[in-house]
């Protein structure tokens, strides 16, 4: 059975065809596809944006079905259900997971990876729906967490980008407080991008950072980002943990990274470096 806590390293290429234009990173995740109060409208539009979006790369942040949580997995594993139920439910798993694969399928080859959840199904062979759809993309199955260094590639040049992405924990119910657990990764390892998901906010804060390259003073952006959701809180009539909780209705959708190789050839010098921006 393949462990909900692994954590993975990554290194994903991406070919610069020109400097001076942005390359766009979207995480996205969290988006309960077969759950009640899941979006489609909103998710599908989003598809048909992103397929229609140039130089882009995307970002799996985990959470993509509605199927069972860690302690629902836990009930299932010790039930002692009948094989014939089990072979029912990989049916289950096994249909949705396809229909979310063709769906995503644009993305095969401009994907880096996909990030474990807490919501997905565990099939009889030990795979988890994730792995499954990471397969069938061909593309890194990235564990609960990673970190992954994308390597921008222009001509004999190269420069790399750090992101240190989970799919996330807590649930604060004031947006500082959601930002701050993911500044607390930046304790944790040195990158450029910090990402999480989980709670279903959708925010992302630049910070810069200081540091020293032999004698001379250098300061690095830093980019911190909780990547959105697709689920809906409030919707007559359907019951809802946010609204029995009475908790803030989330802005639905992704935030969009804008990465742009740019070379800077002032006092003398040649640096290839990376410039981040991000709209929510």
């Amino acid at each position: 059975m393949i462990s909900d806590s692994i954590f993975t390293i990554h290194k994903f290429v991406i070919p610069v065809r020109k400097l001076n234009e942005p390359i766009y990173l979207i995480p996205f995740g969290d988006i309960h596809r077969f759950a009640p109060l899941c979006d489609v409208d909103a998710w599908l539009e989003f598809l048909e944006w992103a397929r229609g979006k140039k130089d882009a790369y995307f970002l799996g942040m985990g959470d993509y079905d509605d199927l069972a949580s860690y302690s629902e997995r836990k009930a299932l594993l010790h039930a002692c259900l009948h094989e014939s139920t089990q072979i029912t439910l990989d049916e289950l798993y096994m249909e949705r997971t396809r229909k979310l694969v063709k769906e995503i399928e644009f993305m095969r080859g401009r994907l880096v990876g996909l990030l474990e959840g807490n919501h997905h199904g565990v099939l009889q062979s030990g795979m988890t729906t994730t792995q499954m759809m990471c397969d069938k993309l061909n593309c890194k199955y990235l564990g609960v967490s990673s970190f992954i260094r994308l390597l921008f590639v222009h001509g004999s040049k190269k420069y790399a980008l750090d992101i240190w992405c989970h799919h996330g924990r807590g649930a604060a119910r004031l947006a500082g407080g959601s930002i701050n657990t993911v500044e607390q990764m930046a304790s944790i390892a040195d990158a450029d991008i910090y990402l999480m998901g989980h709670d279903h906010k959708k925010g992302a804060v630049p910070l810069s950072k200081l540091y020293l390259e032999d004698t001379r003073l250098r300061q690095k952006k830093i980019l911190l980002g909780r990547t959105g959701s697709f689920l809906r809180g409030y919707v007559p009539d359907q019951p809802s943990y946010v609204a029995k909780a009475q908790l803030k209705p989330c802005d639905l959708g992704v935030i969009k990274i804008e990465l742009t190789p740019r070379r800077n050839k002032k006092n003398g010098e040649d640096d290839y470096y990376v410039d981040i921006h991000c709209s929510v």
